[in-house]
């Protein structure tokens, strides 16, 4: 009898995972010479307008949709689009930052996005201007680019287990204030904490995130530290360190979220990600008339 439950609730599950996959139609819309697709999450009722976040995968991660963001998404009335980024000559999907295998990609990573928001925002009626850049690994170093070389293509940007490359802090100079998020753990050995200028991990030299993103708070001329702490929700004796640089006179904030002992992940099981990612872009949503 218990092996016929467990066996009806294993085919409950693979049926509601089936049923999540076949809610996910890819779009495509032309790019150029290529033909790029998307999937897109539009909460049931959203309202013409709705602000849109869209979300950049890992290099070469199979996991392009984050159900937790769409449930944040349900809750808080936002779409998110899921683009998939290009192959690189190692055959990995990924967004163009600077890793060796991605120097024969012949992309311009703004144009593309810039399109692609033209191309979803008018074919789900969101708003063209509250729009929301968050990234995971890859998707986080396009996060922190985007804020050297073209800041203004996002309302704000929230990166998760992201990285500066020194070529980028080095040759580029921030301009303009951004919105900027981090969530990090302190031991995450691919994308590290205390940062990689000699390359040991291949990726390219990219410097520390303490000081990728005091970079920014410098930039948006941030004048306060808060810093305080809260407990891992995988072990409360365990402390997640949130440093937020405010009062820029462009009321732009810088936020890290350090996990301590984290690791190389979208950092749920320590926090409520996708929440804390919603909640900071929320005060940037500016009401269309």
């Amino acid at each position: 009898m218990t092996r016929l439950v467990t066996l009806f609730l294993a085919m409950g599950m693979s049926i509601s995972v089936m049923a999540q996959k076949a809610e996910r139609p890819r779009y495509e819309f032309n790019y150029g010479d290529t033909v790029r697709t998307y999937t897109m999450y539009v909460p049931e009722g959203i309202k013409p307008g709705a602000p849109l976040v869209v979300y950049t995968h890992g290099y070469g991660s199979k996991t392009r949709w984050r159900p937790d963001m769409n449930a944040v998404a349900d809750s808080c009335g936002f779409a998110v689009c899921y683009p998939d980024g290009m192959p690189d000559s190692s055959g990995k999907d990924g967004w163009k930052v600077g890793y060796p295998p991605q120097e024969s990609m012949q992309i311009d990573e703004a144009d593309f996005f810039r399109k692609l928001l033209d191309e979803v925002c008018s074919r789900f009626n969101l708003s063209r201007e509250n729009v929301f850049s968050a990234g995971m690994s890859n998707g986080g170093d396009l996060c922190y680019q985007f804020a050297y070389t073209d800041p203004e293509l996002f309302k704000a940007y929230a990166s998760v287990a992201g990285l500066t490359f020194e070529c980028t802090y080095l040759n580029n100079i921030l301009t303009v204030p951004v919105p900027f998020l981090e969530i990090h753990g302190n031991a995450d050995k691919t994308s590290m904490w205390q940062g990689d200028h000699e390359n040991t991990g291949g990726w390219g030299a990219y410097i520390p995130v303490p000081l990728a993103v005091a970079s920014i708070a410098y930039n948006n001329r941030c004048t306060k530290l808060t810093v305080d702490t809260i407990p891992s929700k995988a072990d409360p004796e365990r402390p997640v360190t949130r440093y937020v640089y405010s009062g820029a006179p462009s009321g732009m904030d810088v936020v890290v979220y350090e996990i301590e002992g984290g690791k190389h992940s979208w950092g749920n099981k320590d926090v409520d990600t996708a929440k804390i990612i919603w909640d900071f872009f929320a005060p940037y949503v500016k009401k269309e008339e």
